[in-house]
């Protein structure tokens, strides 16, 4: 049976649009998770890094050529996650680091306000001040900036935070707890604010003269890095023959007409 010429075009040519601009969206939301990927990837090493996972999803809408019959799934990236599972812990041995066990985040006064973090590579600046090692203070449980005496011979930093400086107390770190913790906004690798008000910290413990590790599963990622190329290269290679399948399609359309 022959089918007429106009109507394989409809059939073919409207379709193979259709074909391409949902792949498109899928190769969009692809290039996305890559970038995600990729950032996990390079903060493998980062003290207190938490990485990052996609979301997707798509919605339908209408295929305004074929007479609101048909519905086409378009791809994309809704949101993206953090996996908030702790990082392991690292000996370091300097008594100003320090790691967060459980929930909560130190606080930082910066000039555009308090921000948060789990990277706890503190140090002493010239003002004797205790900053993180951007220079940011790190804020003691009254919201005040940690000095230090100059006399200081031993720092010990207990479970709960309480600092004790030649063996005298002196405050304690500053911890803050959020109900929804993904609410944060991260601003850096390691580094967020929130718009909502934190609570004291309670679910944790204070690992003097350690690190936490950044919990990107390395291998786990690249693998995943891997796949995603492959996977574009295949929609790539299936919009490129879609294009070409509409070429000929329309130069024989114009050659019979």
């Amino acid at each position: 049976m022959l089918v007429p010429l106009h109507s394989f075009k409809l059939l073919f040519g409207i379709h193979m649009d259709n074909s391409i601009y949902v792949t498109l969206s899928k190769e969009l939301a692809l290039f996305k998770d890559l970038d995600v990927v990729a950032n996990n990837v390079a903060n493998t090493n980062t003290t207190g890094f938490n990485s990052e996972h996609l979301l997707f999803n798509t919605y339908m809408t209408k295929d305004i050529n074929q007479g609101q019959r048909n519905n086409m799934a378009f791809a994309y990236n809704s949101a993206t996650y953090r996996n908030m599972e702790n990082g392991g812990l690292r000996t370091t041995g300097n008594d100003l680091d320090v790691g967060i066990v459980g929930d909560g985040y130190f606080i930082l006064d910066t000039p555009l306000g308090d921000r948060y973090t789990r990277a706890g590579n503190f140090q002493i600046d010239g003002a004797g001040i205790l900053v993180n090692s951007e220079g940011y203070p790190v804020v003691d449980a009254t919201g005040q900036h940690i000095t230090l005496p100059e006399n200081v011979i031993t720092i010990q930093i207990g479970e709960a935070g309480n600092i004790k400086v030649n063996g005298e107390d002196f405050g304690a770190i500053g911890i803050a707890q959020f109900d929804n913790p993904q609410l944060l906004e991260r601003l850096s690798g390691t580094m967020f604010k929130s718009e909502i008000q934190p609570q004291p910290g309670e679910n944790f413990r204070i690992a003097q003269g350690m690190l936490e590790n950044s919990n990107v599963q390395a291998v786990a990622e690249l693998t995943h890095m891997i796949k995603l190329n492959h996977t574009v290269a295949d929609t790539d290679k299936f919009i490129e023959t879609m294009y070409d399948l509409e070429r000929k399609t329309s130069n024989t359309w114009t050659q019979q007409s």
